[in-house]
């Protein structure tokens, strides 16, 4: 493959081009290749094809080309290949090409190590940093950079660097973030970010506050260059990502007059918006001139004024809703819980409360530049059964595009029916009775189909095609087996991204959907 018998990707699209041979070692006679067969490469044609007469010391050569689209793509590869060892946490696929002649069989195979693209798709997935702290209280490493999935409240760990770091920042230009490293002792630098969540120095950060000045909030504008804020004396600076140097170094008020965690940049009217600790007040930044405005009347959290709270991750959609991740009225000194912002109020509505952290901070890609500026594709997400059987929102959206067909089993129409579907449990019916092998593959089936059909859906990630589905789809356990696998597959390869904010699917109750399910008959 490639020339070599293991091969690391690290960029998207990647082709790969595999090189079989079967060689006849035989002193002295001809042999037969009977069969030619890659499990993995169902789309290569091997010409000539088998069966077909090798002279003594003669060999046939295949080659294939496949491409992997995206790192979700070889995640897939590796749920479905013979390895038992992955997918691991290195993410690995083999792949073996097996021979059988006249008299034998021989089989071998070669290796892919995918890793995360370095540079990220410009979604609405929430990343979020947290640094650990000394016993004095500055910040250490290492810092670890997390996706917040918002539907799930939970932190997935995408990895971490051993610098500590405050105030990212991601920058739809180049797909990288960018943040600034400060222990509060030495002078800080403006580093990069990468999806794995190592971290380059750029530059030295050159400003006029102190080196053990706290730097607490990042944004990157619209010209992709990075807004560093620092919480001791309040400087704000402006630094171009690509040289490290610094554009602008302004004063925000004073440290009793202004203080902000994180703020983010409004794709709508370029201003930046935080959470001004000092006055309780969603408060509004002019970038270029330093400036700031709160709001009218200090925010309500819940219908409540808040009390001594603190945002310490701020983000913007693409559509311009503002989020933020901080404290509540019951703890102030503990940042767990991530809302949602009335930009005509200033008022905060709880959406769903996550892990605690410590130093940390949000980012999010607010600018749309789908198809340019060097990004990836955007990654197709996915969830699995149990997400569309709690959510009744995202259910509701994909049964209103019309029935669900499955094929000879049916079709669902209704919110009971689709629950019903969702919620069914393969191995014992609703009245008791213990599921047949046919019975319990008909109810799993049925099951990956409809969260398929619901992701296409819902989205926007393609399904996959299935031939024939109206006619062959009859009660045929290899069959149903085989195409089981395939959604099975499907279904969780995008399950490691976030549910898009856009969504807001923050309401999982999975007790009340199994209350509604009507049990199907197939």
């Amino acid at each position: 493959m490639n020339g070599q018998k293991q091969v690391s990707i690290l960029t998207y699209p990647a082709t790969l081009n595999f090189t079989f041979s079967a060689t006849n070692i035989h002193p002295t006679l001809e042999s037969i290749l009977l069969t030619a067969v890659d499990p993995l490469l169902t789309q290569c044609t091997f010409t000539p094809a088998p069966p077909l007469t090798v002279p003594v010391g003669g060999n046939v050569t295949y080659q294939c080309s496949y491409t992997l689209q995206n790192y979700e793509a070889c995640l897939a590869l590796g749920t479905l290949d013979t390895n038992p060892s992955t997918p691991n946490e290195e993410v690995t696929f083999t792949n073996v090409f097996g021979i059988s002649w006249d008299s034998g069989s021989a089989q071998d195979g070669v290796n892919v190590l995918c890793g995360q693209e370095r540079v990220l798709a410009c979604d609405d997935t929430v990343y979020i940093s947290t640094a650990s702290s000394s016993s004095g209280g500055l910040p250490v490493g290492p810092s670890r950079l997390y996706v917040f999935d918002p539907a799930s409240a939970t932190l997935a760990l995408q990895g971490e660097t051993s610098l500590p770091y405050n105030g990212l920042a991601f920058n739809h230009v180049d797909g990288f973030m960018y943040a600034i490293s400060s222990d509060g002792l030495t002078q800080p630098s403006l580093i990069r970010v990468d999806a794995n969540g190592s971290a380059t120095v750029v530059a030295p950060l050159v400003s006029g506050a102190a080196n053990s000045a706290g730097w607490a909030a990042g944004a990157i504008l619209e010209d992709g260059t990075y807004l560093g804020f620092e919480i001791t004396t309040n400087h704000l600076v402006r630094i171009n990502t690509n040289t490290g140097v610094t554009l602008s170094d302004v004063v925000v008020g004073t440290p009793a007059t202004f203080r902000v965690a994180d703020f983010a940049v409004s794709p709508i009217n370029g201003l930046l918006y935080g959470f001004n600790s000092a006055t309780q007040r969603v408060t509004v930044v002019n970038p270029e001139l330093g400036t700031f405005t709160d709001f009218l009347l200090p925010a309500l959290i819940n219908g409540l004024p808040s009390v001594g709270n603190s945002m310490v991750a701020a983000v913007f959609t693409q559509v311009g809703e503002l989020f933020f991740y901080g404290s509540t009225n019951l703890n102030n000194n503990l940042a767990n819980t991530f809302y949602s912002v009335n930009l005509v109020t200033g008022a905060l509505t709880t959406v769903s409360t996550g892990p605690a952290t410590q130093f940390a901070d949000g980012a999010t890609c607010a600018f749309n530049v789908e198809g340019g500026g060097g990004q990836p594709p955007r990654a197709h997400v996915t969830r699995d059964h149990g997400f569309f059987g709690s959510s009744e929102d995202a259910l509701a959206e994909c049964l209103s595009k019309g029935p669900i067909s499955l094929g000879q089993l049916g079709k669902v129409t209704t919110m009971e029916g689709a629950l019903g579907v969702l919620w069914a449990n393969p191995a014992i019916a609703q009245s008791g009775a213990i599921r047949s092998e046919l019975e319990s593959l008909k109810a799993r089936f049925a099951r990956e189909l409809l969260t398929a059909t619901c992701n296409e859906r819902y989205f926007g990630t393609p399904a996959p095609q299935l031939a024939g589905l109206e006619a062959w789809v009859a009660p045929h356990p290899m069959v149903l087996q085989k195409v089981l696998g395939q959604l099975e597959k499907h279904n969780r390869s995008g399950a490691r991204l976030a549910v898009p904010l856009g969504k807001k699917a923050w309401k999982l109750e999975p007790l009340k959907g199994q209350e509604r399910a009507v049990e199907p008959q197939y």
